[in-house]
């Protein structure tokens, strides 16, 4: 079967490049809102858009490193 032959077929791969199209633009804005040097925004916005589902997963995974880090400050 063709995605012609069934009924909404091509929905649910728009609908899929649609909700990462959203993720992107929200790690994008976070990038961007973030406190990193000028370059190191560029080239996590560069990856997120040019690897849109690697790029996140990436992003997830080694660009927060700094909140994290400051989540676990220890007490003084």
């Amino acid at each position: 079967m063709s995605p012609i032959d069934i009924p909404g077929g091509y929905y649910s791969g728009s609908l899929l490049g649609l909700l990462i199209f959203i993720a992107d633009l929200v790690a994008v804005v976070q990038v961007l809102n973030s406190n990193r040097p000028m370059s190191s925004k560029i080239l996590w916005s560069l990856l997120i858009f040019l690897c849109p589902i690697i790029g996140l997963i990436i992003y997830l995974l080694l660009g927060e490193r700094e909140r994290r880090r400051l989540r676990y400050l220890s007490i003084p």
